[in-house]
Parts: C-alpha cells; sequence; structure tokens
C-alpha cells in the first residue's frame, strides 16, 4: 500500500503571492517606469536609437559585467525569512541530485514546492527586472529555468565551489538576511569580489560566462538568499 500523497504547501504570508508594490524597492520601481519610453522607442526603431539608461545612476556597477540594485524592500525580506520558516516545518532544504556533489547546496525549488510564490516571483522578472537588463543589456528574460531559496551554514554547506550557472544566461541572487551571520560574498573567478549586499539588494550577471561561487559563513548563522535562474529572450534589434 503506497503512503498517502504530500499535501501541497500553503503560503502562510498569503500576501507574498500577491504581486504588489509593497515588496519592491520605491525608487527601483519608479525608475523602471519612467525607463518604458525610452525601450519602446528603442524597440519600434528596430535597434536605431540608442536606449537611455535612466537607471544607471541608481545601478552599481562591480566592473566585468556585475551589478546590483535594490530590488526588494526589508519588510519583504522579513516576511520571507517568516515564510522559510514556516516551510521547514514541513520539508527540508536539499541538494539537487543532479549536480556534482562540490556544487550541490541546500535549497527549496519554488516551482516544485510552491508554485503560487514561484508565480509571483516571475511577476517581479517580467516587470521590474526586464526593465533593468533591457536599459544594460538590450536582452530581457522570457522565463525562469528555476527561482529557489539557498542556504548556507557551517553544517551543512558553508560555502560553494567554483561554477557556472550552466542552466540560465542571467543570474540574479538576492541576500534576505545580511548580518545574521559572519562571513558570505560571491567572488567572481579572475574578475571581482562582491562583499555581501544589503537585504532585497539583486546581484545579477551574465550566468554561463561568469563562473562564480559563494564565500564561506564562518559562524553559526544561516544565510539565505532568493536566487534566479533565468533565460534569456533575443536582442530586440
Amino acid at each position: 500500500m503506497q503512503p498517502p500523497p504530500t499535501p501541497p504547501y500553503l503560503v502562510k504570508n498569503f500576501i507574498l503571492t500577491i504581486k504588489a508594490e509593497w515588496m519592491l524597492d520605491k525608487t527601483t520601481l519608479e525608475l523602471t517606469r519612467d525607463s518604458m519610453d525610452s525601450l519602446k522607442a528603442f524597440q519600434e526603431s528596430d535597434g536605431q536609437l540608442s536606449v537611455v539608461n535612466i537607471l544607471q545612476d541608481y545601478v552599481t556597477n562591480h566592473g566585468g559585467d556585475i551589478y546590483s540594485v535594490p530590488l526588494f524592500t526589508e519588510e519583504f525580506c522579513s516576511t520571507m525569512l517568516d515564510e522559510i520558516e514556516n516551510m521547514k516545518a514541513q520539508f527540508s532544504f536539499a541538494p539537487n541530485e543532479g549536480e556534482d556533489e562540490l556544487r550541490q547546496i541546500p535549497e527549496i525549488v519554488l516551482h516544485e514546492k510552491c508554485p503560487e510564490l514561484f508565480n509571483s516571483m516571475l511577476g517581479v522578472v517580467f516587470n521590474v527586472m526586464n526593465p533593468i537588463f533591457m536599459s544594460i543589456w538590450q536582452r530581457y528574460s522570457n522565463a525562469a529555468a528555476s527561482i529557489q531559496i539557498a542556504n548556507y551554514n557551517i553544517q551543512d554547506k558553508k560555502q560553494g565551489a567554483w561554477h557556472h550557472d550552466q542552466t540560465a544566461d542571467i543570474s540574479v541572487v538576492v541576500p534576505l538576511n545580511t548580518g545574521n551571520y559572519t562571513g558570505g560574498g560571491t567572488e567572481f573567478h579572475n574578475r571581482t569580489t562582491v562583499e555581501p549586499l544589503p537585504n532585497g539588494h539583486a546581484l545579477f550577471f551574465p550566468s554561463f560566462t561568469h563562473m562564480h561561487r559563494g564565500l564561506p559563513v564562518e559562524e553559526d548563522g544561516d544565510r539565505y538568499l532568493l536566487v534566479f535562474w533565468l533565460y534569456g529572450g533575443g536582442n530586440e534589434t
């Protein structure tokens, strides 16, 4: 006799499933809206016009085609942390068995465990991240390979190994609890090291050209990251 199927996960903080402005950095949201006229003109000109990047003063260029921008609010991050604790009461962080052991990181894959939250985050990609990608690269995301919550800690996985995000075109990493642990950050091979960013700030870069690794958590504590692996759309020209 087979065991009964696992019931679907019910989101505790239902507000996370609603695509709403409360979760987004106000300035970033306003700038993405203000960028629409320039992006529309670029598309309609078949690439004859240049994109006016009105986001450039708010986006940090870390060098080597690596950027960061305030994306989510502190309220969103704290609500996500509460949701993570609720998730952990029902299922565990688990590594992707399809990856080699050195590169496995304990994670919760949202489209598998929490489709409602996955769909909400995909809306952020399409409505907020895409204008940023278009302003910088003149490329956009048309789908997500995966959106997951990753967990580094001393007991299970304190740091990552060198790797490319080979299943994606654009990678986005958002810290949820900077300051609740010691260490962390992201090192890019032969490029630069980005120290832990403030909560809600999105670090983004081309996936398979930028070999990188998560730097070690040095003391007790959990480092939680919201990670997006995104497929890229074609050049709009």
